[in-house]
C-alpha cells in the first residue's frame, strides 16, 4: 500500500498561496489571498486579499508583517472591522511611491512605523469617543448640533462635510469633529475620515460652516485616516501636532525634569551700567560757568564789519553837561544852518482904547 500523504514543500510557489484564507485576531474570516506583491528589490510586500461577499466584493492590502503564517491558512493581527476600514486596492492602480507614502502617512497602525505599537487597552486612559457612544454625554442646552457642517481650510477651499462629534466624557468635553474628505483631495479611493480639533475652528451658526484656521485643506487630507471608534493615539498624537493644540485626549508624557545649564553654558550676567555723576553740592556758591569750548587762537581777528559809509554819517557826539544850557549845539552837517533861537512871547494884551477926540466932545 502506497502512501498517499503529499510530501510537505518548503518553498512555494506563488500560485500556491492564492485561495489561502486570512483570519483575524478575533477568529473572523477577512477573506482569501488573490495576489503577492513583491516590490524591486525582491522582497515581498503585501499580499491582496479579497474580501468575502457575493456582490461588490473588495481587495485590501495586508503586510506580511502583521501575519502568522500556518499550514495552509494566515492570521493577521487586526480584528475584521479594522481591515475593512483599510482603503481598497486597485490592481489597475500602479503601487508608485506616492501611493505608499500616502498609505504609510494616512494608516501610520497599519502601514507605518506605528504597525508594532500595539494598540491601547479600553481602561488605559482617557479615550475619545464618538458622541453616540458616549451614554453619559450631552450636549450643552443651545450648543449646536455640528452634524452636516461644512468645513474649510485657511485656504477657503472645501475639505468636506461634518459626520460626527468626538467627546472625551472623562472631560465632558468635545474634543474632534469627524470630517468625511471630498473624494478628489486625495489618491486613495477610500472613503476617507480625518479628525479636526474643535479649537482649531471658526463656527459660523448662520451659514452652517466651520473654518479651519492654521491649515488648508491640503493639509487636512494629510492628516491620518480616523478609522472609527475610539480614537487611536498614534492618530490623537499626529493630529494635535499638526495643528499645534494641547489638551490632548490621551495622558500626555511626564515632562522631563529641569536641568540647569552648565557653568559654562551659563548666560552671560547683564555688565553694570556706570553711576551717575554726583549733583553738585547746593552748600557751595559757585558761580564759574565751565570754559567756553575752544574757538580758535587767540591772535585770530574777527572779520571787519560790512561798509557803512563814510565817516562824516556818524551820529552826533552827546552834548557836554558841563556845558551851559542856553548854548546850542552846533549844527550838524545835512540839517542846514543853525536855526534862530526860540523866544517865548508874553500873553498878548489889547492896547487901551484912545479917546474919542471928535469935536463936540466934552
Amino acid at each position: 500500500m502506497s502512501d498517499t500523504t503529499a510530501p510537505r514543500a518548503e518553498v512555494l510557489r506563488t500560485r500556491d498561496f492564492v485561495g489561502w484564507a486570512v483570519t483575524g485576531r478575533d477568529g473572523a474570516n477577512v477573506g482569501t489571498v488573490s495576489d503577492i506583491l513583491i516590490d524591486r528589490g525582491g522582497r515581498v510586500r503585501f499580499l491582496a486579499v479579497e474580501e468575502p461577499g457575493m456582490f461588490r466584493k473588495r481587495t485590501v492590502l495586508l503586510p506580511v508583517e502583521s501575519m502568522d503564517w500556518g499550514d495552509g491558512a494566515l492570521t493577521v493581527g487586526w480584528s475584521e472591522s479594522e481591515v475593512r476600514a483599510l482603503p481598497p486596492y486597485d490592481g489597475d492602480v500602479p503601487l508608485t511611491g506616492a501611493v505608499l507614502e500616502e498609505l504609510e502617512r494616512a494608516y501610520p497602525r497599519h502601514y507605518g512605523a506605528g504597525g508594532d505599537q500595539p494598540l491601547p487597552v479600553p481602561g488605559d486612559g482617557p479615550r475619545v469617543v464618538p458622541l453616540k457612544d458616549a451614554k453619559e454625554f450631552r450636549l450643552a442646552k443651545g450648543a449646536p448640533n455640528l452634524r452636516g457642517w461644512s468645513v474649510y481650510g485657511s485656504d477657503n477651499e472645501k475639505v468636506g462635510t461634518v459626520v460626527e462629534m468626538l467627546v472625551d466624557p472623562a472631560a465632558m468635553k468635545i474634543r474632534y469633529l469627524d470630517v468625511d474628505v471630498d473624494d478628489d483631495l486625495f489618491a486613495l479611493t477610500d472613503d476617507r475620515h480625518v479628525l479636526v480639533p474643535l479649537e482649531a475652528v471658526e463656527l459660523r451658526e448662520r451659514s452652517r460652516d466651520a473654518w479651519v484656521t492654521n491649515l488648508a485643506a491640503r493639509e487636512i487630507v494629510h492628516l491620518p485616516a480616523y478609522m472609527g471608534g475610539p480614537v487611536d493615539p498614534l492618530v490623537d498624537e499626529a493630529v494635535r501636532r499638526s495643528f499645534r493644540v494641547g489638551d490632548a485626549g490621551y495622558a500626555s508624557p511626564p515632562a522631563a525634569a529641569y536641568v540647569p545649564p552648565a557653568e559654562s553654558e551659563a548666560p552671560p550676567l547683564p555688565q553694570e551700567t556706570a553711576a551717575p555723576p554726583p549733583l553738585p553740592d547746593e552748600g557751595r556758591v559757585d558761580d564759574e560757568l565751565p570754559p567756553p569750548p575752544d574757538a580758535g587762537p587767540a591772535d585770530e581777528e574777527l572779520p571787519p564789519p560790512p561798509d557803512q559809509g563814510p565817516a562824516d554819517d556818524e551820529p552826533p557826539p552827546p552834548p557836554d553837561e558841563d556845558a551851559d544850557d542856553d548854548e546850542l549845539p552846533p549844527p550838524s552837517d545835512g540839517f542846514g544852518e543853525r536855526p534862530p533861537p526860540v523866544v517865548v512871547e508874553e500873553a498878548w494884551v489889547p492896547p487901551p482904547k484912545p479917546e474919542d477926540d471928535a469935536p463936540g466932545g466934552r
